[in-house]
């Protein structure tokens, strides 16, 4: 147990055991298969990034800001740019949206984590594509341990592997 700034009781739980690590049988998913992911897509020409939540498989949210960016920049007359924050900035900058590196920022083995993951992730990153300034409001009992769960936002790595992380891991 740690004691929060509320002088309520946090506790830390961890499923790794000696037990889990000798008797698992089964390869952990690529990245962009991962359901219940909070993801990051950045701007390929500014700073500027993108968070968002999945309930299911990344790669299949990922086409569909694909897809909206594409029709936002070539139907005209259609309002796909208000479908994705990604696809706004890419109309009205020009810039181009850096889909290959989006990063899993943290996953939750439940679905109704997802708020709340999402909330603290705009809040501390302040992703500057995201429409809806400032996070969404989450219940305020939830407040007092977003400090707490900063430590769930270290990025992991981008899919698909790039060319040097590829080659690192067949080396």
């Amino acid at each position: 147990h740690r004691q929060t700034s509320s002088n309520r009781a946090l506790t830390f739980n961890s499923n790794l055991t000696l037990r889990n690590l000798l008797t698992r049988t089964k390869n952990p998913p690529k990245p962009e298969n991962i359901p219940n992911a909070i993801y990051e897509i950045p701007c390929g020409d500014c700073p500027g990034t993108y968070c968002g939540q999945t309930r299911r498989p990344l790669h299949k949210r990922i086409a569909e800001h694909q897809s909206f960016t594409w029709r936002a920049n070539n139907i005209p007359g259609e309002e796909f740019q208000f479908k994705s924050g990604v696809a706004y900035h890419a109309l009205t900058t020009g810039h181009r949206i850096a889909f290959e590196s989006t990063r899993i920022l943290t996953s939750a083995k439940h679905p109704t984590k997802l708020d709340l993951l999402e909330h603290t992730a705009i809040k501390i990153r302040k992703p500057e594509l995201n429409r809806m300034q400032p996070a969404p409001a989450i219940q305020k009992p939830w407040a007092i341990v977003l400090p707490d769960i900063e430590v769930a936002f270290r990025p992991r790595p981008a899919f698909p592997p790039s060319a040097t992380e590829l080659n690192r891991t067949h080396s």
